[in-house]
């Protein structure tokens, strides 16, 4: 009767291991920054799902137009309609009036921040008009170096939302 295992036993074992793990490792590698590219994603459809309605009827009610411009207090800033994930920052809001102020181009409101979400995300805004509500994306960039809020962003890939 044998009460252990053999070297070469053990030796299987620890290669099938090795071989377990150098196929499932490149798998787990990307899912952190996968999972912060989903939230931003799920962001921007909020925000054009609830936000961009809710807003665009408040500037309707003020003045007719449907531009942010309307817009007066707290109902300016972006805080005050949804919660800003952690890949802005804790202190990261939007002042709509001063940042999505163009109804032809989209402009920068929000800038991710790298070393939390993995990657250069910047969600845009193009404002509303009286038959058009306000409308946002989310775009990937290689830098933020040339991104200024409230700019036009040139280059990026549109990853979801409306960016051009």
């Amino acid at each position: 009767m044998r009460k252990a295992f053999t070297m070469i036993e053990l030796i299987f074992v620890i290669v099938i291991l090795g071989i377990l793990a150098a196929v499932a490792l490149p798998k787990f590698l990307g899912v952190a920054q996968q999972a912060h590219e989903a939230n931003l994603k799920s962001f921007v459809g909020t925000l054009n799902r609830s936000v961009g309605p809710t807003v665009w009827s408040k500037a309707i009610s003020a003045d007719g137009t449907g531009s942010v411009a309307a817009l007066k207090g707290e109902d300016q800033n972006l805080s005050s309609y949804v919660d800003i994930p952690k890949e802005f920052g804790t202190d990261a809001d939007a002042n709509l009036t001063q940042y999505c102020n163009s109804s032809s181009q989209f402009q920068a409101i929000l800038e991710a921040n790298e070393s939390v979400a993995g990657k250069n995300y910047v969600v845009v805004c193009r404002d509303g008009n009286s038959s058009n509500s306000l409308k946002f994306g989310l775009l990937k960039v290689n830098s933020l170096s040339g991104v200024t809020l409230g700019s036009t962003v040139n280059g990026g890939e549109c990853i979801a939302g409306e960016c051009q």
